[in-house]
C-alpha cells in the first residue's frame, strides 16, 4: 500500500480537484494524508473539504501548528550550515515557523504502508495510475536506490534517449545526465513512490521546514550520498502540475495568477473547479486552456488561454519544466 502525503496551503478548491482525480484514477491500494496550513479565511474552505471526504476511511487531514523550535530539525544538525538553517527557520527569527518536519516524519513513521509518495495541491492525475508488482519488488529489493516517478513518460517533450524500456515501464539512471531534468532530479515532492522506511531514515537526517526546502535539501543529500539513482516510470505520464497560482514565496514560478482568495470564496459557496487541459499532454506543468467553476445550477468561466498564458507556458521551457 502507498501512503500519499499531499501538501496544501490555501488551496482547498484545487486540493479538492486533485483528490477527485485520485479517486477516479488510482488503481493502487493507497491511503491519503493531507498536511495543510492556512491563513485568513481559508480555514472555512478546508472545513468544507474535510467534511466532504469524511466518508472515505483512507483519507485523513492534519493541520500544521506553530512551534518555537521543531526538535526534529534540531536532531538533523550536522554542521554550521545546518545550524544556521535551524535558527533561521525557528520561531526566534521566523514568526511563521511551524511543526512541518516533525509532523511529516511522525506521520510517515506511524503509517503501516510499505511505500510513500508526495504530491502538492496543484497537481492533477489525468490517467490511470497502476503500478505493477515487478516495480514494487525492485523498490523492495533495492530501497536506497530505486523509486517510481509518475509524472514522466515518452509523451513529454525532450524525452531522453538514455531512458530505456523495461517491460511496460521505463528505467533510467538519475546520475547519467549532468543537466537538471526530471530524469536527473533524483527526489521530488510530486508523484514519486519510495520505500517508506528508507525515505524516513533519510528525512530524519536532513533539515527542512516546508515542501520547498524538503525537496531541495533532500535532493542535495541524496545526490551527495548517491541515493535514489535508479528511476522507474510509466510509459506515459499520469499526473500534471496546473499553473493556476503560486502560494510559496520561496520559489518564483510564473502562473496565470488566479487569486486563491477568490477561489476559496467560490468554494465556500459550493462551487467546484473544472480545468480544460490539452487533449495531448506533453509537459510536466501546464497552463490550462480553460478554468471554470461550477455547481449543480450554473457554470462560470474564470480564464481562457490567451497570449499571456502562452508566454507563461513558454517560460517553463521544453516539457513544461522549470527546475
Amino acid at each position: 500500500m502507498v501512503l500519499n502525503v499531499i501538501f496544501s496551503f490555501n488551496r482547498a478548491m484545487q486540493l479538492d480537484y486533485l483528490l477527485t482525480s485520485i479517486l477516479k484514477n488510482y488503481k493502487i491500494d493507497y491511503q491519503i494524508l493531507v498536511i495543510y496550513h492556512t491563513s485568513g479565511e481559508h480555514d472555512k474552505g478546508y472545513e468544507l473539504l474535510i467534511k466532504k471526504y469524511k466518508q472515505y476511511n483512507n483519507f485523513s487531514f492534519v493541520k500544521r501548528k506553530p512551534t518555537l523550535l521543531d526538535i526534529s530539525c534540531f536532531f538533523s544538525i550536522k554542521n554550521k550550515t545546518d545550524f544556521k538553517f535551524f535558527l533561521k527557520h525557528s520561531r526566534i527569527f521566523n514568526r511563521k515557523s511551524d511543526n512541518f518536519k516533525s509532523l511529516l516524519e511522525k506521520s510517515i513513521q506511524g503509517s503501516d504502508c510499505e511505500f510513500v509518495m508526495f504530491n502538492t495541491d496543484d497537481g492533477y492525475f489525468f490517467d490511470d495510475l497502476d503500478v505493477e508488482e515487478d516495480v514494487l519488488t525492485l523498490i523492495r529489493n533495492n530501497p536506497r536506490n530505486t523509486s517510481y516517478r509518475c509524472y514522466v513518460g515518452e509523451n513529454l517533450e525532450n524525452f531522453p534517449s538514455y531512458v530505456k524500456r523495461w517491460g511496460d515501464n521505463y528505467l533510467w539512471d538519475y546520475f547519467k545526465d549532468k543537466n537538471i531534468t526530471h530524469w536527473s532530479y533524483n527526489f521530488a515532492v510530486d508523484g514519486t513512490i519510495y520505500d517508506r522506511k528508507t525515505l524516513l531514515k533519510i528525512l530524519c537526517k536532513v533539515p527542512y521546514h516546508n515542501p520547498v526546502s524538503l525537496e531541495t535539501n533532500v535532493v542535495g543529500y541524496c545526490t551527495k550520498n548517491k541515493l535514489f539513482g535508479i528511476g522507474l516510470g510509466p510509459i506515459t505520464s499520469k499526473v500534471v502540475g496546473t499553473l493556476l497560482n503560486q502560494v510559496s514565496k520561496a520559489v518564483d514560478n510564473p502562473t496565470i495568477n488566479i487569486d486563491t482568495e477568490i477561489l476559496n470564496n467560490w468554494y465556500v459557496k459550493g462551487f467546484r473547479l473544472k480545468l480544460k487541459l490539452p487533449q495531448s499532454i506533453d509537459k510536466v506543468n501546464l497552463v490550462p486552456e480553460e478554468v471554470k467553476i461550477y455547481n449543480d445550477i450554473e457554470e462560470q468561466i474564470l480564464y481562457i488561454l490567451n497570449d499571456s498564458g502562452r508566454e507563461i507556458q513558454r517560460k517553463f521551457g521544453i516539457g513544461g519544466t522549470k527546475l
